[in-house]
């Protein structure tokens, strides 16, 4: 019986260092702290980061704010060479129009400014990626035209009308003091409208 016992001890320390390793290594895990990423991502979800994700184009890159102390959290709209603007309610990359495929209108409460909106939702789609996006009900993306600089990236959050968590407000981002991007969701927040609902343990896109 001792002899199990102790089996199982080891084991379970085992596993503790392995997660720890896993930790340490490759993954880490943060809370959302703002609603710019909504609908995929909400404030207070937690999620998982993989430290060797890279910043290309469409992921989720996690970077150190480049005039303040902290993090900031965006899609990685646009890397070193490219031109990303707005015209009217399309965003463009390289002068090629996104596509954007609407799927209806929710009500979203943005607890960051405690604004309930009436809010577009679809899937918005490039070459290599595709994912949820917000517009207010005027359409508008208001990017303006910015080359992006050697060894930069240009983050844009999916809640197109909330300008203030990504580089429109802070501009461009050192593509090397990203710390990983956003792969899973471990937990989501309650009160979502049931299109956009988010469940535990989901992978992020």
């Amino acid at each position: 019986m001792r002899n199990g016992l102790g089996c199982l001890s080891w084991i379970g320390a085992a596993v503790i260092v392995m997660l720890l390793l896993l930790k340490v290594l490759l993954f880490d895990v943060a809370t959302m702290g703002h609603n710019g990423m909504a609908p995929t991502l909400v404030r207070g979800e937690r999620v998982l980061i993989n430290k060797r994700g890279k910043p290309v184009p469409g992921a989720i890159a996690v970077c150190k704010h480049p005039t303040e102390e902290g993090w900031v959290v965006g899609r990685v709209a646009a890397t070193e060479g490219n031109v990303i603007e707005s015209f009217g309610d399309v965003l463009r990359l390289d002068g090629g129009p996104l596509k954007f495929e609407e799927r209806g209108t929710t009500e979203f409460y943005n607890d960051d400014n405690g604004l309930k909106r009436s809010v577009i939702w679809g899937n918005e789609r490039s070459d290599s990626d595709k994912h949820h996006i917000f517009f207010d009900q005027n359409r508008q993306h208001l990017v303006r035209k910015t080359t992006v600089d050697p060894g930069k990236v240009y983050l844009l959050g999916d809640y197109r009308g909330y300008m203030g968590q990504d580089s429109r407000a802070y501009g461009q981002v050192d593509a090397g003091s990203c710390r990983g991007t956003i792969v899973f969701r471990l937990t989501p927040v309650e009160g979502l409208a049931p299109e956009i609902a988010h469940g535990y343990f989901e992978i992020v896109h």
